[in-house]
Parts: structure tokens; sequence; C-alpha cells
């Protein structure tokens, strides 16, 4: 502050700051009762006196925005970032999920969990986060005591690698260890005295006591190579669907595969959510949404599909170039990138094995025709897509019976999406009703987006089929939600939901080509999607030990390579088991 005479001015601090210097004060807010991090009001008065001894008043306003503790998952081609409360990729400013990893460019700008459900059959229950322009989810457990202690403890992730692990699980009983603070501070459980679950973040117990402690050997459970865990939940004042909140809490886990010679997993990002209901309400027609701004390098020339046969809604170019030079463009043989739903809630248990390669659930589901009964999931059952900038009837959602209706495949007015032109019969929508936006070729062997019925206008055949492309539409900055539901979601219960996003770019072809490689490598992986979502159990390791001073064993632990020597030249057998406990090789060496 200043006099506008010119004269020396003394400030007099007011509200609790404390004087630091002749020119500096400070004031601890994290002292305040209540206070949380997410666009907090904080005003402070202070006093100004000129040399005269004229005095004025003025006011410093501290608005406090919601600047999580985030991290960045990046064991592969991508670095993208995980945030703590579930809106994930971006920073506040620009989307980050930078692929190939230090290229600059990115492929999404931001990306959210949705989900709503009907409450006693009449009242509609969703929570929707998009860009933090509101919010329907906070960080951490649900709680009795939300106050600052709870941010300052929850506002974060957890960031952790498989080798870390393997290093604890080696050293946890070394004299003078001490774990990382991932290690030591691993979220596995709450304070049920705070109304918080006993059970959050998943733990090997060495000693099955229910209690997490790694300094006696206990260590985090992982899936993937590397790992960001984090969990939020909605029990807060819903700002950005405005509707009434469901009650749940999510225990979430992003991760990826260290496999440079696998160009899907190493352009591969899993994500993993167990959401729990902990109210008192069962919840029916219930769906998941998974809403994502996809932003191909320049965001403003981009189309939108779906793969309805592989579970898969994907963001490509619309063009044969993206941008027009731009440092962050992609420019040449543009990429594209999916949205692939794994598996989602299990299907109601009707006793039997439901076959595979069905008309409905079983097209792009999981568990289908595995000789195993009530094990099936779900997989993607709808796709909406909307613009940057909105027109009929892609019009801006507001409340939250509009995000509920989006994840049905409905518009704002109230209207199923219908087959052809921009699903809406102002915007050349031909009919049938149907749930899948732009499937493209992927949906031809039973219709299973318009209920086993051909579309009109010829359509879904002889080649003439619905994308963004044919209908003549204008490539744009676009947003989709890939869906999953109905099902019944009752008080108490856990559901499951595993989806991965995949980065695929044809260095020798076009846009066209490079979706069709994205749609190639995801369906290779058919049979490989329950090894690559299942978390383990436990981890095998090997506590070092010294055999006097002739062995040498290293790296420990190894990724692909182990050395072994014998310095006395004396006769040695080896076993060699990867950490799963699978046999690799055995020798006799001498040294």
């Amino acid at each position: 502050d200043y006099d506008p005479d010119g004269d020396s001015i003394y400030i007099f601090l007011v509200s609790g700051f404390q004087k630091i210097n002749d020119t500096t004060w400070k004031k601890d807010l994290s002292s305040m009762s209540g206070l949380s991090p997410y666009d907090s009001i904080v005003n402070c008065s202070y006093i100004l006196r000129d040399i005269a001894g004229a005095v004025s008043n003025g006011k410093i306003i501290i608005r406090i925005i919601d600047r999580a503790r985030f991290d960045f998952l990046d064991i592969n081609n991508i670095s993208a970032i995980i945030s703590p409360f579930g809106s994930h990729f971006w920073n506040y400013e620009t989307g980050y999920f930078e692929v190939p990893k230090g290229s600059g460019k990115h492929s999404i700008f931001t990306h959210s969990m949705w989900i709503g459900g009907m409450r006693d059959d009449t009242q509609i229950c969703t929570s929707a986060d998009r860009f933090r322009q509101g919010q329907d989810f906070i960080v951490g457990p649900l709680t009795a005591n939300l106050d600052s202690n709870h941010y300052i403890k929850w506002n974060r992730t957890w960031k952790i690698s498989k080798i870390q692990i393997q290093y604890h699980i080696n050293n946890w009983n070394q004299p003078g260890y001490e774990p990382i603070e991932v290690i030591k501070n691993w979220p596995a459980q709450g304070e049920p005295s705070l109304g918080q679950s006993q059970n959050i973040a998943p733990y090997f117990d060495r000693n099955s006591n229910s209690i997490y402690e790694p300094l006696s050997g206990d260590y985090p459970l992982i899936r993937g190579d590397e790992a960001v865990f984090f969990v939020f939940n909605d029990d807060v004042l819903h700002t950005a669907s405005f509707s009434e909140k469901l009650g749940i809490e999510i225990h979430g886990m992003a991760y990826g595969y260290d496999r440079p010679d696998d160009s899907t997993l190493n352009n591969t990002l899993f994500m993993h959510y167990d959401i729990i209901n902990l109210s008192t309400y069962n919840y029916q027609d219930t769906y998941l949404g998974l809403f994502t701004d996809f932003d191909l390098g320049f965001a403003g020339d981009d189309y939108i599909a779906s793969d309805v046969t592989n579970g898969m809604m994907y963001g490509y170019n619309g063009t044969t170039v993206d941008g027009t030079g731009q440092p962050y463009a992609y420019g040449e043989h543009p990429p594209v990138i999916g949205l692939k739903v794994i598996g989602g809630p299990f299907l109601e248990p009707d006793g039997i094995d439901n076959l595979s390669g069905e008309c409905r659930f079983s097209l792009n589901g999981l568990n289908f025709g595995d000789n195993i009964a009530d094990n099936e999931r779900f997989g993607m059952t709808n796709f909406i897509y909307y613009n940057n900038q909105p027109y009929y009837p892609d019009t801006v959602l507001i409340v939250g019976n509009n995000y509920y209706n989006y994840m049905r495949t409905i518009w704002n007015d109230g209207t199923h999406m219908i087959y052809g032109g921009n699903g809406h019969l102002t915007a050349g929508g031909l009919g049938p009703d149907c749930n899948f936006m732009f499937p493209g070729n992927s949906d031809t062997i039973c219709n299973y987006g318009t209920n086993d019925i051909l579309p009109n206008g010829g359509l879904n055949q002889n080649g003439n089929y619905w994308t963004e492309a044919t209908v003549g539409n204008i490539p744009d900055d676009r947003r989709g939600v890939a869906s999953i539901g109905p099902f019944n979601f009752n008080a108490g219960e856990t559901i499951p939901l595993d989806y991965c996003f995949t980065w695929a770019r044809d260095y020798n072809g076009d846009n066209n080509s490079s979706a069709e490689l994205l749609r190639t490598r995801i369906a290779a992986l058919a049979l490989s999607w329950n090894t690559l979502i299942t978390a383990p159990e436990t981890y095998f390791g090997v506590t070092e030990t010294e055999q006097g001073n002739s062995i040498l064993v290293y790296p420990n632990p190894v990724k692909n390579k182990a050395t072994i020597t014998n310095e006395d030249s004396s006769q040695i057998e080896y076993i060699l088991y990867a950490i799963n406990g699978t046999f690799i090789k055995g020798l006799s060496v001498i040294g």
C-alpha cells in the first residue's frame, strides 16, 4: 500500500497476524477451524497511518483455491497428472496428459467419473464434476470431522513403484532401515473414531493383525509397475451438478506398466476404482459415467467416436494434419486416444455362466463364457458427445437430472438420442433410439446399440456408417461420456470399475489409420484384461543375506538382467524366479 501524498506510512495489522519484521507479517491459515482448500475466502483488515498522523483502513482478501498435491504417473510413454479428488489430467489451466512423454504435446484436457441413481424410485441423486467450477467431490474418506487436519492429511496422492516396494520387502528388517515417505504414510487405514473406513488403501499384512505396520514387514499392494493411489467422496453440498449426494466413497488407483517393447502397454494408463455406498439408501437404475475432454494437441480440429464391440470411446483428429504448426500440435500423422471400459460393476447373479459373443452385455463385457457363474461384469453400454461451444441438442449441463440423463443417452430436452445425424430429430437424426453415438462399423454384428433393430435410412449396412465425417461435422473441441448401466447399488455395497486410456499413432498413415491401429491393439488385448487389472495378494521377495565374500548378485531388485559372480571360483547353483513366483532359470556357475 502507499500514501497518495507520498508520505511514509506505517501499517498496523489486525485479524491475528504475527509481525515478523518491519515489512513482513504472517498469518497461519492452517490453524483456522473448519477451513477447507476449496474456494475458501479469508478477509483480513489492517490500519494505515502516515507520518502526519492521518489514519486509513485497508483490507486483504485471500482466496484459497483447490491447489491439491498431485502426482505424475510416468512409468511408460505417458506422463499424466493424477489428482486426489478424481478430476485428472489437468492443472487448473491446461491439460496434462503428455504423450509421448517429454514431447510437450498432450492428448486429454481433463477426465472425471460421474455416478447417478434413483433413490426410493423418485429422487435422482448424482455426483459429477467436470472442470471444478463447482464441486461434487472432496478429498479423503467420509468423515465426521471435516476440518483443516482432514485436508492436510488427505489432500494428496500416494505414488509408488513395484521396485520401491520390493526394496522395502528385502530390507524392512535390516538394522537402521527407514521406509520411504510413501510406504511409511501409506493410507492403508482410516480412523474409525472419526467415522472413517477401517480399510482404505490395499496392503499386505505380514502378521495378519489388521494393522498397517511397515516396520513389521507390511507393504502397499499396487497394480502395475507404478501406481498413484487417491481417495475421495461425495459427502459435500453439490455445486457442480446441484443434485442430491449419494453418500459414496471412492478408492482410486491409476497405474501403468513399464513395457517399452510393447507398443500398446507402453502407451496405456489404467484406472481402477472401488466405489462404496456408505449411505443407508439403495439406489436403482444406477449409471457410471466416464467424462473425458479429448484435446489431441490442437483442440480445435478433433472428432469423437465409439467402438461398440471393443467397449471404447475415442478422440481422433478430424483432419489429416493436427493444428497449424503450433508447438503443442502433433502435426502430420496425428494420433488417436481411446477410453476402454474393461469391466464395470457385476451383473445381477443368475446362477449361470452367461455366454460370450451375444448381442447384449456380453458383446463388450468381461468374464462371459469363462465357465464361472456370476462373475460377469458390465462393459460400456452408452456413449454420447457434446461440444465446447454447444448447440442444440447438446446444450450445457446444468442440473443433476441432465448429468444423469446424459449417462442414459438422453438429451436435455428429455428425448432419447436417435441414430444418425447428430443424434436428435432436429439435428439430422433418422432413428431409431440408440445408445452409442458415431459407432462407425463397430456395431454391425447385431446392432447392439439399437436393440437388434437396423437403423433407418440404410445406415449401418453396405458401407453406410454413422461417423462425424459422414455427417459432415466441422472438427472442433470434443467432449464425451461413456457410461455403464443400469444396475442396482445397495447400501454397504462396493462396486468395482476398471478402464484404461490407450494412445496410438500410425507414423506412416493419417488420422483414420491411427484410429484403426488403436482399435486393432485394443482388440488384441481381449484375453489379457483380467491379468492386467488383477490386484496382487502379495509379492515374492528374497531378503539379502551374506554368504562370505565370494558371491555377488546385482542389481537388487532386478528388472531385466541379473549379474551373478563368484569371486573364489567355486561352483555354485542358482534358481531364478520372477516376482510372482514363476520359475525362470536355473544353472550351475563356476566363478
